[in-house]
């Protein structure tokens, strides 16, 4: 997939896209320092740069300032009033970019998922359960047309299954198997090409969590008249999602099943914000230009200035409406396409990490530095972010504090 970067139509500021730049061009931590002095603007932005800003500082190994940004953008996206009527109304009127951004259900799924995973590595189970389980957020499914104009949506539970998988595991670490079990078996029952990996998740032996972000999610644009939103590529134009080889101090370990495809969950309505308010408008500027055009010709034909001007007002109400209703293009890029889920046995002690994509070339890491905890503690979870701009050798700065990473030497 392509690497494309926003331009002013979907809200971004130069600043902004300098930094999202240095992240897709596989330099982390300059997007980081880039986001952190936008990061703290008070705008309409502040969630998506809060999430960017997390995005980078994790790909960059820095966990605390990851762990800081999404918590802020967090807040922001689980407060009763982010959106105030006053905000809403203006948004109706004018343009939906003076809107809190909030994203699509999806990207707020992997933006709970990275908070979980942040958690995680932290030996803090308690607060990445709580993490998994707000990615596990209810869907609406509007299933047909009809029901998008009409407003009218079912409820249904989430099939983010990596959130299960991994949700499980934080209840067996937190001594509630009982638990533990009821996700795993949702899980089975969701994705049964999945058991190889549900199986090595809850062998008690596991102590390593490997986690590979891949790839990256689809892009926005519009169709139509702009007031619907689509994304691209599809599935079919970028093909199977290649699976990683892991080698332990040179061992080969087995290749994992990708447990979502944002590719594939940005085409699936459940997991789009369905704007019934921007149809509406498009829909009603598109009748009011008709009708004025109608009661313009009406006016003119019968010498009838009054009506005729009538008709010019209604066309210009008409597109005003359909130039409020142009869709929201603002996007998380940093999305990945799909992240991997690894667990391993792995000896304790220090230890060598080779992720590699066969099928991929050029996306090889090898991290050096980490040590393996003994069964029965707390997991060791290595964060990669597999990119072809961030292929190399990494060092973990001391062998039980993941610190920023550097070149290893």
């Amino acid at each position: 997939m392509g690497i494309i970067v926003g331009c002013n139509s979907d809200g971004s500021t130069p600043q902004s896209r300098r930094a999202v730049q240095a992240f897709l061009l596989g330099e982390p931590v300059s997007a980081q320092r880039q986001f952190t002095a936008i990061a703290q603007k008070p705008d309409q932005n502040y969630v998506l740069n809060n999430l960017r800003l997390g995005a980078s500082a994790l790909a960059a190994h820095d966990f605390e300032e990851a762990e800081a940004a999404l918590v802020r953008a967090y807040e922001v996206l689980n407060a009763t009033r982010v959106n105030d009527p006053g905000r809403r109304a203006a948004a109706v009127l004018f343009d939906e970019k003076i809107k809190i951004w909030r994203g699509e259900p999806y990207e707020r799924a992997v933006a709970n998922l990275y908070l979980g995973l942040i958690y995680y590595e932290q030996g803090d189970y308690q607060n990445a359960r709580g993490a998994f389980e707000n990615a596990l957020f209810k869907l609406r499914d509007y299933g047909s047309e009809q029901q998008i104009k009409s407003g009218d949506y079912t409820t249904v539970e989430s099939d983010f299954a990596i959130a299960l998988l991994l949700l499980g595991r934080c209840w067996e670490k937190l001594g509630r198997p009982d638990n533990a079990q009821a996700q795993w078996a949702q899980l089975d029952q969701m994705r049964p090409d999945a058991r190889e990996l549900l199986q090595r998740t809850r062998d008690p032996l596991t102590n390593v969590m490997v986690v590979v972000d891949f790839g990256f999610g689809p892009r926005k644009t519009t169709e139509f008249d702009g007031s619907i939103v689509k994304f691209y590529p599809s599935p079919g134009e970028v093909g199977q999602i290649p699976r990683p080889v892991v080698r332990v101090n040179g061992s080969e370990h087995y290749s994992t099943t990708p447990l979502f495809d944002t590719v594939v969950m940005a085409q699936d309505r459940k997991w789009q914000s369905i704007d019934t308010i921007r149809v509406f408008k498009s829909g009603l500027g598109t009748a009011l230009i008709a009708g004025g055009a109608i009661t313009t010709g009406y006016g003119l034909n019968r010498d009838d200035g009054n009506t005729a001007l009538i008709g010019l007002g209604l066309m210009a109400a008409g597109l005003l409406a359909k130039a409020s209703s142009q869709a929201d293009l603002r996007q998380w890029e940093m999305v990945p396409r799909t992240t991997f889920v690894i667990p391993l046995r792995v000896e304790p002690g220090p230890f060598e990490l080779d992720i590699d994509f066969p099928d991929s070339p050029g996306l090889r890491q090898r991290w050096t530095g980490y040590v393996a905890p003994s069964p029965g503690e707390a997991d060791l979870l290595v964060y990669v972010r597999a990119m072809r701009f961030m292929a190399g050798e990494y060092a973990v700065r001391k062998p039980t504090d993941v610190a920023p990473i550097f070149p290893a030497e």
